[in-house]
């Protein structure tokens, strides 16, 4: 069988074979063994079938996979085009086969540039003999058709263009051919093809017609099917569709009332495609389009920001409203005649302020005051003498309120251009804003302090104002500063009034802006407040609390802090109360933690920070050695030291860690009660070092003498830190090939810990921070494993209660073993404990005493308390029998196990209610008991609640009707509770339950 009757033989049934057929066809005609003549000749008798349309159209798609198939110059230019005839000859008396003899020209151009009249003779062939397109059924016809047009668009444009230059038919003939297409693939293109003529010819003739043949489409209701091969969206397709209709400003006339026609609709998507695309026709069209339909869009857009029905309509039509704006603004009549009609409203809305259209128009003013400066400068002169005028006409202070709220929009303008422009002219704004100072600033010294909502306005304006640079003289700026610092110093409104926490705000934006008033005014004025030596009372607190906040500003930063460390040496040199002089550690501390210190070079925080906060300081603990210092005074040192010095390089680490080794030393070396004193500032001080800074003997020293003092010590506070710092120099400094022999040498091995029949609490506590710092690091697999079955073994012992509640720290949320810390810290660290402990854990649960099971129980609490639900969720089968008997726990020191499953609980009832349906009986009735007080801390009972009231909600109602009766009985109680938050969740519980249709008593009724 020749290959064309192999192919047709094929093609139906399998398809990649009869290309492979079409393969070996082109792989002849490569190597000489058939000649082109030869290939034609053969398609002969199918091709000129007159009886079979199918079998013309196949015979087609043969040739069109040969030359596909066919390699670059192996057709001369004589043979291709004799192809192209061939195949425009037969279009003209006969269209089968449309969409294969696209791709046999398309193949043809790929091998060999077609001349200006091949080109034109393609198309008009396809216009004249193939028109309209839609007319042929296939999709996959009409896309290699519409690809082919694509190619000649992208490649010809000149000789396309002649041909509509040349004649004034083919325009009407090309928009005709694409007319009434349908899928979304081949719109993909079309649009594009269309967007040609649109953006680069002359359409005067047709433009009605070329616009109608996209807007037809609009709005795309498209919705592409979850298995879409060909990834075209919806959004894709009003893309290329909004390119279409904002091509060209001659389709204005056609566009703008089609749009707002369909602007009207009750679609809340249509409107949105509405207003997109008239955004786009703004930006496309020239501005004398735009200056004639201005006025008609305002009329139109007005009402969508007016009368709000979404959100993102309404910033839709402002952004449009914008737009036009910024296109008008270097027009002065334009502009002129656009701004007049809506300066006109906005005017007539700011009479009866505050209402939802003076809030609209400060919306308005706003987004044409950003568009542009003059246009900005247009809103001032044509508003701001009227609103000034009904402000000062007006008694009543919430209609000024509602005046000064447009004024801050018009303001904020100013300001968001003067942020994205520095140099911003502001000449127009000027004598208005520095009016409005004044009286902004007599509301928020003169207005009752129960006007919060007018007075915060007023700050907010204030704030606005100074931020403008320029637009203030230093004087009022001054007074500015000034007011605010005089709220925040003076002004204590308990309740509602309160204003205060604001007004820090604006004075922290404020130094921002204005850092030398702040310096030269607000920063005296709270040094002032801050006595030397307080004289018992603890007023001082709430002004050091606001002061530090000023240090969020990095230009203030160095200032507020030097101020607080004077201050502290003076309060120090006055012999001030301890708590006096930690208050002032501590602002320093929030300074350095939460405020902005300037950096360096290198975007790190400044080094010399160090010797000038930290030193001073520190050289009291560790040089020399004293005892009897205060243990809040050391860690608050500590943190301060971590606070800087963890994010230096190694270089300037490596010098302190080197100018303070002889003082480290001595601690290290000390196990006495002074090296106790010392512990939480060593905590920080190692936590803030790069592992590469110290040396490995001084490590294990150290270590030793931890663990001796962790062993050894009785002083409750110590113990913690103590045991933080074990972990952390094994985490951060041992190298986990040397583990197990580097515990052995420093008396920390776990084995030997817990070797005695009853171990001390020290030896467990120190067990557990080792196997801590072990799971964090994750890298002893082997000896991590070993320990955690140590600790499970003993949950059978006698204390083996007081075991169980330390499992929940091997989880927990850590201050300082952290990658910041430069820790070693494994992401799957959580996955691993998981997957050790608590199969082990509810394994143990099951075949336990009963008076070690509640052991087993609060450890395995305690682990899942810190785990993600997702982790948990695969073995809810598994954990839910044990959580269930974990709030049977009735002992007081139980509460918290209880509080974390009841979390658990919530949790799988909003996620999987479906896992816990069969427990429904046992969930009930031990969620009623958990609501029981004295038994259970309110904290417990109100979380039972929470879950209760999920149950009817979330599990089905047959499930759960049953036990309504005894639900809404038994919560009655908690209607009394003694707690504020229980009685709440007990009101919503009781109205979820009584919600639901107690089937049995209406069968009772009945």
């Amino acid at each position: 069988m020749s290959d064309i009757q192999l192919y047709l033989l094929e093609v139906d049934k399998n398809k990649p074979e009869a290309q492979s057929t079409a393969a070996r066809s082109a792989s002849k005609l490569e190597h000489k063994e058939l000649k082109l003549i030869d290939l034609i000749t053969s398609l002969e008798d199918y091709i000129n079938n007159k009886d079979d349309a199918a079998l013309r159209a196949k015979s087609v798609a043969y040739l069109a996979d040969v030359l596909e198939a066919v390699p670059p110059k192996v057709l001369t230019g004589q043979e291709r085009r004799l192809l192209c005839d061939f195949i425009l000859g037969r279009l003209e008396g006969d269209s089968e086969g449309i969409g294969a003899s696209a791709r046999v020209l398309t193949a043809l151009e790929e091998r060999g540039k077609w001349d200006p009249e091949t080109v034109q003779r393609v198309t008009k062939t396809f216009l004249d003999h193939a028109s309209p397109l839609k007319d042929h059924k296939l999709q996959t016809d009409r896309f290699a058709v519409i690809q082919l047009f694509d190619r000649l668009l992208e490649k010809y444009r000149a000789p396309l263009h002649e041909l509509h230059t040349s004649d004034p038919e083919f325009l009407a003939k090309f928009i005709y051919f694409f007319d009434g297409e349908k899928d979304p693939r081949n719109l993909m293109v079309v649009f594009s093809i269309l967007h040609v003529p649109m953006t680069e010819w002359d359409i005067s003739s047709n433009a009605q017609d070329l616009f109608e043949a996209a807007f037809n489409y609009f709005p795309i209701t498209f919705k592409p099917p979850p298995d879409d091969p060909y990834g075209i969206s919806a959004q894709d397709l009003k893309d290329r569709l909004r390119d279409c209709i904002a091509a060209n400003s001659q389709f204005a006339p056609f566009a703008f009332p089609a749009l707002l026609d369909k602007l009207d609709s009750t679609s809340m998507n249509t409107k949105r495609d509405v207003l997109h695309t008239i955004q786009s026709c703004v930006v496309s069209y020239d501005i004398k389009t735009i200056n004639i339909y201005a006025i008609t869009l305002w009329d139109a857009l007005k009402f969508e920001i007016l009368n709000v029905q979404e959100e993102d309509l309404a910033e839709g039509a402002l952004k449009a409203l914008a737009l036009m704006a910024g296109k008008f603004a270097l027009q002065e009549g334009f502009l002129n005649a656009y701004t007049r009609p809506i300066m006109k409203e906005c005017n007539q809305h700011l009479e009866d302020a505050p209402t939802k259209q003076s809030t609209a128009t400060g919306r308005i003013l706003y987004a044409l005051a950003s568009s542009a400066t003059p246009v900005a400068d247009k809103v001032v002169k044509g508003i701001f003498p009227n609103l000034f005028t009904l402000y000062q006409a007006s008694e009543s202070l919430t209609k000024r309120r509602g005046l000064l709220e447009v004024f801050n929009e018009v303001v904020r303008a100013y300001l968001d251009r003067f942020r994205l422009q520095p140099k911003l002219n502001l000449e127009g704004l000027i004598e208005y804003g520095r009016d409005a100072l004044g009286v902004m600033l007599r509301v928020l010294t003169n207005a009752p302090k129960a006007e919060v909502s007018l007075r915060l306005t007023a700050l907010s304006g204030i704030a606005q104002l100074v931020a403008l640079r320029g637009l203030l003289t230093e004087d009022q700026g001054y007074r500015a500063v000034d007011a605010v610092t005089e709220i925040v110093l003076h002004e204590q409104v308990p309740g509602h009034g309160d204003i205060r926490s604001q007004a820090i705000k604006t004075l922290a934006e404020m130094a921002r802006t204005a850092p030398d008033a702040i310096r030269n005014q607000a920063i005296p004025a709270f040094m002032v407040e801050l006595p030397d030596s307080p004289a018992g009372d603890s007023s001082y607190l709430s002004v050091l609390e606001a002061f530090a906040q000023l240090s969020s500003e990095q230009q203030v930063f160095d200032t507020v802090v030097l101020r607080l460390k004077n201050k502290y040496n003076v309060a120090n040199a006055q012999g001030a109360s301890e708590e006096y002089q930690q208050a002032m550690l501590l602002a320093i501390l929030y300074a350095f933690t939460h405020g902005s210190p300037m950096p360096d070079e290198e975007g790190v925080i400044r080094g010399n920070y160090f010797a000038e906060y930290v030193e001073p300081f520190s050289s009291t603990i560790i040089q020399p050695l004293q005892a009897g210092l205060d243990q809040k005074f050391v860690d608050i040192v500590g943190r301060l030291c971590n606070a800087i010095l963890r994010q230096q390089g190694v270089h300037f680490q490596s010098q302190v860690y080197n100018k303070n080794l002889d003082s480290m030393a001595a601690i290290r070396n000390d196990t006495t009660r002074s090296s106790a004193h010392t512990a939480p500032f060593t905590l920080y001080y190692y936590a803030s070092l790069r592992p590469d800074v110290v040396e490995a003997e001084d490590i294990i020293a150290l270590l030793q003498t931890q663990a001796k003092l962790a062993l050894d010590t009785k002083d409750h506070e110590t113990l913690p830190v103590v045991l933080q710092h074990i972990s952390l120099l094994i985490n951060k400094f041992i190298n986990a090939k040397a583990m197990q022999a580097t515990l052995q040498s420093a008396e920390l091995e776990v084995e030997a810990l817990l070797s005695a029949v009853s171990p001390p609490p020290n030896s467990i506590g120190v067990a557990f921070a080792v196997t801590k710092a072990l799971l964090i690091q994750g890298k002893s697999s082997a000896l991590t494993s070993e320990y955690l079955q140590l600790l499970l073994q003993l949950l059978s012992s006698p204390d083996g209660k007081s075991v169980a509640k330390r499992f929940t720290s091997l989880l927990a949320p850590e201050e300082i073993l952290t990658k910041e810390n430069h820790c070693q810290v494994s992401g799957l660290y959580k996955q691993k404990t998981f997957s050790r402990l608590v199969p082990s854990l509810a394994a143990a649960v099951r075949s336990a005493e009963p008076s070690t099971k509640p052991n087993y129980l609060i450890a395995l609490s305690g682990i899942l308390r810190w785990l993600p639900y997702s982790m948990l969720s695969t073995s809810l089968p598994s954990l839910t029998p044990p959580l269930l008997q974990t709030l049977d726990l009735s002992s007081p020191a139980d509460q918290e196990p209880k509080a974390s499953t009841l979390t658990i609980f919530e949790s799988v009832l909003m996620h999987d209610p479906d896992t816990i349906a069969e427990h429904t009986a046992s969930l009930v009735t031990r969620l009623l008991n958990c609501t029981a007080a004295p038994a259970n801390i309110a904290k417990v009972r109100a979380k039972s609640l929470q879950c209760l009231a999920l149950v009817p909600k979330q599990l089905k109602r047959e499930a759960v009707v049953p036990y309504r009766r005894q639900v809404v009985k038994k919560l009655m109680a908690c209607l009394d509770d003694g707690k504020r938050e229980v009685r709440a969740e007990g009101v919503r519980c009781r109205s979820a339950w009584l919600g639901l249709d107690d089937v049995e008593e209406d069968g009772e009724e009945d």
